[in-house]
């Protein structure tokens, strides 16, 4: 029984000193500011009226760079708030003028919507080349 009870301590006591490991700080991540006195941007309102062209435009700008926001974590869901503001209005025109593009531009903006929130910046990429594609073949017909 000795040898088995000192086999238990040797395990415990491998088990327990491998869980030991080295800690490793890093100091370049930084930390927003969010005190009283931080500054912040507050984009106008979405003109539902806007040119369409303008519209797309920034739907197009929004998603450009929406996977990299997700991998930094920084601003990508006031990024897609905005988008999806901007989509509200840029819908209701494409809608109203050829309802079946509709279905092209949501496929791009559920992949936006997916990478932001399922944090899966591919997603985001993938919307970005397909909104890309839409836009020009849009306003090209246009």
């Amino acid at each position: 029984m000795t040898r088995s009870v000192a086999g238990v301590f040797a395990l415990a006591a491998v088990l327990t000193l491998g869980a030991c490991g080295t800690t490793y700080v890093d100091t370049e991540i930084t930390v927003p500011d969010t005190s009283p006195d931080a500054t912040t941007t507050t984009l106008p309102p979405v003109d539902p009226d806007a040119p369409i062209d303008e519209l797309l435009t920034e739907i197009e700008t929004l998603m450009i760079d929406l996977d990299e926001r997700i991998i930094e974590r920084s601003g990508h869901i006031a990024q897609l708030e905005r988008l999806q503001e901007v989509w509200r209005a840029a819908e209701q025109q494409i809608r109203a003028v050829d309802p079946d593009d509709v279905f092209n531009f949501q496929q791009a903006i559920d992949l936006a919507e997916s990478g932001v929130e399922g944090i899966r910046p591919a997603d985001a990429s993938k919307g970005y080349k397909i909104i890309n594609d839409v836009i020009d073949d849009y306003l090209d017909r246009a």
